[in-house]
């Protein structure tokens, strides 16, 4: 990687860090404290399981296609959460 390249992406770092910080200082000042916390709580809980809604999709279709077929299904986690 050349100078010119590392400088590029040095900087697009630089300006993507500096405006969320800012958004995060916006979003603080407004004073929509409740708002902005779930915000960041979303946010939280996307960057730990990126593909949960599909991985949830995916489950769901399973689980209907092998009611189609008629075929027990492996009980899964969200099952035993909804039996307690």
């Amino acid at each position: 990687m050349d100078l010119e390249k590392a400088g590029l992406v040095i900087c697009i770092t630089l300006f993507v860090v500096i405006g969320f910080n800012a958004l995060i200082y916006l979003s603080v000042s407004r004073g929509d404290t409740a708002g902005s916390i779930e915000l960041f709580r979303r946010a939280t809980q996307r960057v730990r399981d990126p593909w949960k809604p599909e991985d949830d999709a995916l489950e769901e279709l399973s689980r209907l296609v092998s009611e189609l077929k008629g075929e027990p299904l492996e009980p899964t986690e969200q099952d035993d959460e909804q039996e307690h």
